[in-house]
């Protein structure tokens, strides 16, 4: 029995279709915030402090840095967000390390090595990293005083970069 044009067709569509339908089903949708949306609340449980919540500092611009202690350009970039802290934490800018798909250990060796002095932790389960739809590292979220991302950065940050964007939400 041989098939016309049309019902070979007919049949690859159905195939695909039913392919879909196997699939789909595993897909997992999500939802990345993006510039001018709300940054989606949080807690934190940090290394060496209380828990940090981004709900707590409303009213304040807050800079969100997602690092792994593995990860060659976040530990390049870890002397210019201690920097950027110090200079600007006087003008009230929180900053907060999520580290993620890490281990504790090496996540807290990470800030030692690096001496930051800002709040940071660990993200273990993977909630807050999902919430903010990171999938690499470095990720750095600028959020302004209402609580909107104003800038999102993938890769690393210099001092330059990270200076033009707290003076835009200062």
């Amino acid at each position: 029995m041989s098939y016309g044009p049309m019902q070979s067709c007919r049949r690859s569509t159905l195939w695909w279709l039913a392919l879909l339908w196997v699939l789909l089903p595993g897909c997992k949708e999500t939802t990345t915030p993006t510039v001018l949306s709300r940054a989606p609340d949080f807690t934190l449980e940090t290394f060496d402090g209380p828990p940090w919540r981004l709900g707590d500092h409303l009213g304040k611009p807050v800079v969100l840095n997602f690092f792994a202690s593995w990860c060659v350009p976040c530990g390049e970039e870890a002397p210019a967000f201690e920097e950027g802290y110090q200079e600007f934490k006087q003008k009230g800018v929180q900053f907060v390390g999520i580290a993620s798909q890490d281990t504790h250990s090496k996540a807290k060796e990470f800030v030692r090595k690096y001496g930051l002095t800002y709040p940071s932790g660990l993200d273990a389960s993977g909630v807050i990293r999902e919430a903010y739809g990171v999938f690499g590292m470095p990720t750095t979220f600028f959020v302004d005083k209402k609580g909107f991302i104003n800038y999102l950065h993938i890769g690393g940050v210099n001092r330059n970069l990270m200076r033009h964007e707290l003076e835009k939400i200062l």
